[in-house]
């Protein structure tokens, strides 16, 4: 597909999943938007989001949960509606036997711009189309 990706795509499932209907013009147009390549050519992953906040108003931090063999955020996509916010984040990582041993993670922040504040529309995730939850600090 020329997206930079091994078997990872729209929602972790391989290619052969794709929804039924999805020609190639409209896949290449979905990852184009939701999948950009690395700039650096470095190897992907979809990031599991694990909720959000809104730090000011139009800026946004969402938590995302990064192992520590991660080389950070590739890319942070944000699609904006009256009704919602659409997000996914991209780590630069790359799938290794070995990394598999380590299951540590880190629940990371990243910021995002919004054009304008939240409001109430809620965050949802573009892999499964889920709102995340608020996140509270708790210190």
């Amino acid at each position: 597909m020329g997206s930079g990706w091994d078997t990872e795509d729209w929602d972790g499932e391989s290619e052969d999943d794709w929804p039924s209907g999805w020609d190639d013009p409209k896949r290449t147009a979905w990852m184009d938007k939701w999948a950009p390549r690395c700039p650096i050519r470095n190897p992907q992953r979809v990031g599991h989001l694990l909720g959000y906040r809104e730090r000011e108003p139009g800026r946004l931090q969402l938590r995302v949960s990064m192992r520590p063999g991660t080389d950070g955020v590739c890319d942070a996509i944000v699609e904006e509606t009256d009704d919602a916010v659409h997000v996914r984040v991209m780590l630069c990582f790359e799938d290794r036997e070995d990394s598999w041993e380590d299951r540590e993670y880190w629940d990371c922040p990243v910021h995002v711009d919004l054009e304008r504040p939240l409001g109430d529309r809620p965050v949802i995730t573009a892999d499964h189309g889920e709102a995340l939850p608020l996140f509270v600090p708790n210190w």
